[in-house]
């Protein structure tokens, strides 16, 4: 009797030994692989110039686009601007991110300029919450263009902020006249104005020493 209850509790060790290998290699047959980590990108690969070139043709596109008006004209200006403190930015990867970020930013105000433009002004009930809950923070977002304009020391700082305001207000305006197509389109150039003095200031400002802080 005790020889049967031995030999039971061996096999049932055994199936459990076995099972614990052959469970362990299908865990490592359909363990995931790691995923590759990206190469560090360097000044002067080929993905540099290709951020430019995609950038410098969507400026392009912009301006062949024919859309008059003195914002857009400040828009296209700040944004050939952007793309040339780009150019020149090559040797130094972070200041060249921001000014293409910048420049985009720019085009992207500029392209809600322009979308805002074409819709019909009659009141659109269907966008009244996206509108609604965008402006509050875009309220917020405005008032930071003050200080980016402090940092950034440019001539056109003023205009930035001149233009950014007044895409808010006529942001406010629209939403009042139930637009809110038209009012969101508008909260958006003023946000992406703001946006792009924020990467200026990113690229421009001497950081200071982080390890002195306390």
């Amino acid at each position: 009797m005790h020889k049967s209850i031995l030999n039971r509790w061996l096999r049932i060790i055994m199936l459990l030994y076995f099972g614990a290998l052959s469970g362990g290699e299908i865990l490592h047959a359909v363990e995931p692989q790691q995923a590759k980590v990206p190469e560090i990108w360097r000044p002067g690969e080929r993905k540099w110039p290709d951020w430019l070139e995609e950038t410098a043709k969507r400026l392009e596109k912009a301006k062949n686009a024919n859309a008059p008006g003195a914002e857009i004209e400040f828009l296209h200006s700040r944004a050939s601007e952007l793309l040339e403190r780009a150019k020149a930015s090559r040797d130094n990867y972070f200041r060249f991110d921001r000014f293409i970020a910048a420049t985009n930013a720019i085009l992207e105000a500029s392209d809600r300029i322009v979308w805002s433009r074409k819709i019909e002004h009659a009141p659109q009930e269907q966008d009244f919450w996206g509108a609604g809950l965008f402006l509050p923070g875009c309220y917020f977002r405005v008032r930071q263009a003050d200080f980016f304009a402090s940092l950034i020391e440019e001539k056109n700082a003023e205009q930035y902020v001149t233009w950014t305001k007044s895409f808010y207000q006529q942001a406010r305006g629209a939403f009042d006249a139930r637009e809110y197509q038209r009012s969101k389109l508008l909260a958006d150039a003023s946000w992406f104005v703001v946006l792009a003095m924020e990467c200026i200031a990113q690229a421009t400002v001497q950081m200071p020493d982080t390890s002195i802080i306390k």
